[in-house]
């Protein structure tokens, strides 16, 4: 499979909204459908809405198949990579795998081919929720030209205190916004795999396009610009084919109804997560998505990652000026699951 990687180089902070009580959170990584949202809109302006159209969505086709698989946007540091703890049970029992988060591209890729790891070569951050193997700490902290990692955090959410005013009584009311900041030499990254011809130029003008636009929530005040640069075709270890009849997924997966029987089989372990959101696009909106559950990044599945799974469904909500879809397609790379 020809899979390429996408390095988002932030220029500043940013806001991936997650919402909460008294407190509009950041996610410490881009879901593929928001980044699909943002495709939508960036396509629409430089191409215009019938080829976004044309291209992008399925208009009624019965018989429509995605042009790509697009994967989340991931934290990666220097040259390590950074991906969601996969749902499986861990390579080694010496470290609080609960309290882990995110595991390095050498642990991931052990993790998936059930390897067993020395606990002696294992280390955590960011109080114990980011895993790394040794030689990833030490070349890393080369590459960040610092001494040591123990106390350094190569990514945080900050919260910032804003005031909202009423807009009847003009009465104020403080709330806390999440803001995603990270250290310099690091930032997002994604993988994405072409499957029809004549999108990738497209996709990659876009995609610098947005970089200057903005992706994510609170664009108008500056957050989520990046600069792209020169897209690597790879061919990790872990995106090679293998007869595996597992895989887990590096996006959010929304199945059809007729897959669940199959991905959903003895062996398979998930967790759901809700997904939605404002209406984005060229112009400001006050509409929301329509709130659809899917399964998260992670988690494993029944399946050959050789097949597309997944559908994309319409959320448009009531009153908007057009259609709106989720992006619901796996990015599945093949894992070794020992059924029970």
């Amino acid at each position: 499979m020809q899979v390429w990687e996408a390095r988002m180089k932030p220029k500043g902070a940013f806001h991936i909204g997650e919402r909460g009580i008294g407190y509009e959170g950041a996610r410490e990584f881009l879901p593929a459908d928001t980044l699909f949202g943002a495709l939508c809109a960036g396509w629409t302006v430089l191409f215009g809405e019938t080829e976004m159209i044309c291209d992008l969505l399925p208009n009624g086709q019965p018989d429509w198949s995605p042009p790509f698989l697009l994967s989340s946007a991931f934290p990666f540091a220097g040259s390590v990579r950074f991906y969601p703890k996969p749902h499986l049970p861990p390579p080694d029992e010496r470290i609080r795998w609960r309290e882990v988060k995110w595991v390095s591209e050498g642990i991931w890729t052990a993790w998936l081919q059930r390897k067993a790891i020395d606990g002696e070569k294992l280390q955590t951050l960011h109080d114990g929720a980011v895993a790394l193997l040794v030689d990833e700490v030490e070349r890393l902290s080369e590459e960040l030209q610092v001494r040591s990692l123990d106390d350094i955090r190569l990514w945080a959410v900050q919260r910032t205190p804003r005031v909202v005013l009423d807009a009847v009584t003009h009465a104020s009311s403080l709330y806390h916004f999440g803001r995603l900041l990270f250290r310099d030499g690091c930032g997002l990254f994604f993988l994405v795999c072409f499957l029809r011809e004549g999108v990738a130029e497209k996709f990659w003008t876009v995609m610098r396009f947005l970089g200057d636009h903005g992706v994510g929530g609170d664009r108008t005040a500056g957050h989520g610009a990046f600069s792209l640069p020169q897209p690597t075709e790879v061919i990790h270890d872990f995106c090679q084919p293998c007869p595996s009849q597992f895989f887990v997924t590096l996006s959010p997966f929304l199945p059809k109804r007729t897959e669940v029987p199959t991905l959903f089989a003895d062996g398979c372990r998930y967790r759901l997560t809700v997904q939605s959101g404002w209406l984005g696009g060229a112009l400001p909106s006050s509409f929301r998505h329509k709130v659809v559950r899917m399964v998260e990044e992670g988690s494993v599945l029944c399946g050959s990652a050789d097949q597309l799974w997944g559908t994309m469904v319409e959320v448009t909500p009531s009153g908007a000026p057009h259609a709106v879809y989720r992006w619901g397609y796996a990015f599945p790379v093949a894992c070794e699951v020992q059924r029970p």
